[in-house]
């Protein structure tokens, strides 16, 4: 046997688990969403073809998903992105040594370790207008009290902070973490040639941690459209529609109320498109900018 067959005998097994954790699931909903499996009724389930997802884009509360998601993407994976890379990292980076910069890690990877559902509920009660610690030390000027989750214009931006607090400091850690191997030389050059702190960010030091700080950055970009499990524990989708995201729409049409199962899957299916076609740009033109 060579060791090439040796190789693949090994990963025989490996295929197999993915096979039925990943592909088998995906092969299920792409079928399911052509049919019309309803939950409420007992009639027969038949072939439908392509009208699951004609009826997508002809809904308006999908397409009200479809915009709330995309929203949540961008404020997410941008605000992450730029208060852990962009602020903490560099501050805790040029500021903190030894010891100090240890702890600075050990607290910032904290917010990660969290529950989410866990994490969701400790904000809940923070966020409450009644007992709610934001609220109270907002009544000493005179402000409020804001119902952060039940007023539809405060509701999305409020959830959102949540997840932005969880990944900045989680993104600040991983990114500190990557600033400590970039050879000290390179960084002294760039000083002795009179560039300013912000200037050899900017052209010295993020260009060279740029190839493994994207594998943080595709991480956090696929987490973001999976933001079920905040917004189900916050708001379920409420107040109204004003944070029903995708998967959470999809929820209630497949599991939920409605029991469309096989509108459901056209959704999941129609998200996975996305994610690719979101991912594929995004690396696309990172590594155009990066060259």
């Amino acid at each position: 046997m060579t060791k090439k067959q040796f190789f693949l005998v090994f990963m025989i097994p490996t295929f197999i688990i993915l096979f039925f954790l990943a592909f088998y699931p995906l092969l299920n909903a792409f079928y399911y969403s052509l049919q019309n499996w309803d939950l409420r009724n007992s009639r027969p389930i038949r072939f439908v073809g392509l009208k699951n997802y004609i009826q997508l884009f002809t809904d308006g509360r999908f397409l009200n998903s479809l915009r709330i998601s995309l929203f949540w993407s961008v404020i997410t994976v941008g605000f992450s992105v730029f208060f852990g890379a962009g602020l903490l990292a560099p501050l805790i980076n040029d500021n903190a040594k030894g010891g100090f910069r240890t702890i600075c890690l050990f607290i910032f990877i904290i917010p990660a370790l969290l529950p989410r559902v866990g994490a969701a509920y400790m904000w809940r009660l923070m966020y409450s207008s009644s007992i709610g610690i934001i609220n109270y030390f907002l009544s000493f000027f005179r402000i409020g009290p804001i119902g952060f989750l039940e007023n539809p214009t405060y509701a999305l931006y409020s959830v959102a902070a949540i997840d932005i607090w969880q990944w900045s400091f989680l993104i600040a850690a991983l990114t500190i973490i990557l600033l400590q191997d970039i050879p000290k030389e390179i960084v002294e050059a760039g000083s002795l040639d009179g560039a300013k702190r912000w200037q050899l960010y900017r052209f010295i030091i993020f260009p060279v941690i740029i190839p493994p700080f994207l594998s943080i950055f595709f991480i956090k970009m696929m987490e973001s459209l999976r933001s079920f499990d905040f917004i189900f524990v916050l708001t379920a989708g409420g107040p109204g529609i004003a944070t029903e995201t995708l998967d959470m729409y999809a929820y209630w049409q497949g599991i939920g109320s409605a029991g469309r199962v096989s509108y459901a899957s056209s959704m999941s299916i129609v998200m996975l498109v996305i994610t690719i076609v979101l991912i594929t740009i995004v690396w696309r033109g990172l590594v155009r900018w990066h060259d």
